[in-house]
C-alpha cells in the first residue's frame, strides 16, 4: 500500500517532482545548451565539449550532419567518446559510435549520458566532413 507524499520546500513553497531516470527534482530542469564541432579531417581527433573542474557534462542529445564531401558509397563513422585531454584520441569510454551517410543526419534525443568529473568529449570521422551538435548541461 502506498500513501500519497509531497515534499516541499519550506522556504520557497516549491514542490519537490519526480524527473528524468526517476530522479528527485528539487528545482527546475536544467536547460540544454548546443555545443558545435565540425569533423572536417579522416582520423583526426577534435574537442566538441571542454571539461570543467569539478563539473560533469551530461549529453540529452546530438545531431550529426553529413555534408556531400563523404563518399557516396560508404558511410563516415562518427565516433564521440570522453577523454581526459581535448587532443586524446584514447577513449575513456565511448558514447556513441554511429555511421553517417552523404547529405544525411542521425539525431539522438531523450538520452541523458554523463560524461564523467572533467573528461572532455571528444569527436573523430572516417570520412570528411561530418557536422556535430551536441546538447546537454554541467553539473557538480
Amino acid at each position: 500500500m502506498s500513501t500519497p507524499t509531497r515534499i516541499i520546500d519550506p522556504t520557497s513553497g516549491r514542490e519537490a517532482l519526480v524527473g528524468i531516470g526517476n530522479a528527485l527534482a528539487v528545482g527546475p530542469p536544467q536547460p540544454s545548451v548546443a555545443y558545435n564541432a565540425t569533423l572536417g579531417v579522416d582520423d583526426v581527433v577534435v574537442n566538441i565539449v571542454s571539461a570543467r573542474g569539478g563539473k560533469s557534462f551530461c549529453m540529452t542529445g546530438i545531431i550529426l550532419t553529413g555534408n556531400k564531401s563523404i563518399d557516396p558509397n560508404t558511410d563516415a563513422i562518427v565516433d564521440i567518446y570522453t577523454a581526459t585531454l581535448p587532443t586524446s584520441a584514447t577513449a575513456v569510454a565511448t558514447l556513441l559510435s554511429i555511421p553517417v551517410a552523404r547529405s544525411a543526419q542521425a539525431i539522438v534525443t531523450g538520452i541523458l549520458l554523463e560524461a564523467g568529473d572533467g573528461l572532455f568529449i571528444n569527436g573523430k570521422t572516417s570520412d570528411d566532413d561530418v557536422l556535430v551538435t551536441i546538447l546537454g548541461f554541467y553539473i557538480d
